[in-house]
């Protein structure tokens, strides 16, 4: 068995040197035919900098490891030690190969062969072992790509207020922005990430930014909408008594850009993580309407103001996520009113959610 796995390995290796000659004479060729071009009009420094992109290696060895490379990618890994051989071949299997005193060991993936010889001859037994992973052999640890966050996505939740102030409003105009929260749903589309990696050997730590957009919409729990008043500050509209309101509520679109800092925990071979961010978010109001759907004389009505009823253009919240793998959450919490200062009631929304969907 010993000889057949060595045999095997050395088509392997005869295998990958071929092909990355190849690769080698073709990549060769074609550099050298752009450096003929490029002659007439490159200086002889540029001439020399295109030639050194000519060299390559397709043999890597450093004490016992070896290694043949293709296409700039690992086709093999070999490692010999005082136990015997462990080989790694591309993305197909991991292969080991031991021997101890009577006993031939080869492993491949989750099941391991033990050859033994004995006095009563040759004994073969096949095992179920655990699948080598980073934790307990570096030698099959992959190489970690880059820092990735978690922003980009599709999401919703819900919205609501808190610390809730309505100052000089009348009695009977108070609490007129209580919500029906179950209605009152909020839906992210970040369709743009940038991720900053923090470490320069792992890829656990970073900063994530980007941008999105970000619908809010706020049920008015009483059947009432928003106008401006003569002074420009915002107040409550009572509808006509013969109207049957289906629903009322204001609509605002944002413009959303976070700066996030995300930690990330390997749960299960290091593929699997738990992410963790916090943050902030800073928004861009780039539109806003009241919307009222309503029944009259048996017809239906739906009616829509735009208007940008005294919202903050610039705004900025605190956020924070936590999910595992595409599973995540999110909560904001604004660091600014609702409302311009002094143009309506202080109110500091906030947001709970989900998301559904990870770009």
């Amino acid at each position: 068995m010993k000889k057949i796995f060595l045999l095997c390995m050395a088509f392997v290796l005869v295998f990958g040197s071929n092909a990355q000659e190849v690769a080698d004479t073709l990549k060769a060729d074609t550099i050298k035919k752009k450096i003929l071009i490029e002659d007439s009009w490159s200086n002889q420094k540029k001439k020399s900098e295109k030639k050194e992109t000519v060299k390559t290696q397709s043999w890597e060895t450093n004490a016992d490891t070896t290694k043949v490379k293709f296409l700039e990618k690992d086709l093999v890994k070999v490692v010999e030690d005082d136990k015997g051989i462990k080989a790694k071949i591309g993305k197909i299997g991991k292969v080991g190969f031991e021997e101890d005193r009577d006993t031939t060991k080869i492993r491949l993936g989750g099941k391991q062969i033990n050859i033994i010889d004995g006095w009563h001859g040759t004994r073969i037994r096949i095992q179920k072992v655990n699948p080598w992973d980073a934790n307990q052999d570096k030698f099959f640890l992959e190489e970690e790509k880059g820092f990735r966050g978690h922003w980009a996505g599709f999401e919703v939740g819900v919205n609501g207020f808190a610390d809730e102030y309505y100052g000089d409003y009348l009695d009977d105009q108070k609490d007129f922005m209580d919500l029906d929260m179950a209605k009152s749903l909020a839906v992210n589309l970040n369709f743009l990430q940038y991720d900053i990696s923090l470490q320069k050997e792992r890829n656990t730590i970073g900063l994530v930014t980007g941008m999105g957009l970000e619908w809010n919409n706020y049920r008015f729990d009483q059947n009432i909408t928003l106008a401006n008043d003569g002074s420009g500050k915002i107040e409550p509209i009572a509808f006509d008594p013969d109207w049957n309101i289906k629903k009322s509520k204001l609509t605002s679109l944002y413009l959303t850009v976070p700066l996030l800092l995300e930690f990330q925990i390997p749960v299960k071979y290091k593929s699997r993580r738990v992410h963790m961010s916090a943050g902030l978010v800073g928004g861009l109001r780039i539109g806003s309407h009241t919307k009222v759907k309503y029944k009259s004389n048996g017809n239906m009505h739906k009616d829509k103001d735009h208007d940008d009823f005294n919202l903050n253009t610039l705004r900025c919240a605190a956020h924070a996520r936590i999910g595992y793998r595409s599973l995540n959450f999110f909560a904001t919490y604004g660091l600014t009113d609702l409302f311009e200062y002094n143009k309506g009631p202080e109110l500091v929304p906030f947001t709970v959610g989900i998301t559904l969907v990870s770009f």
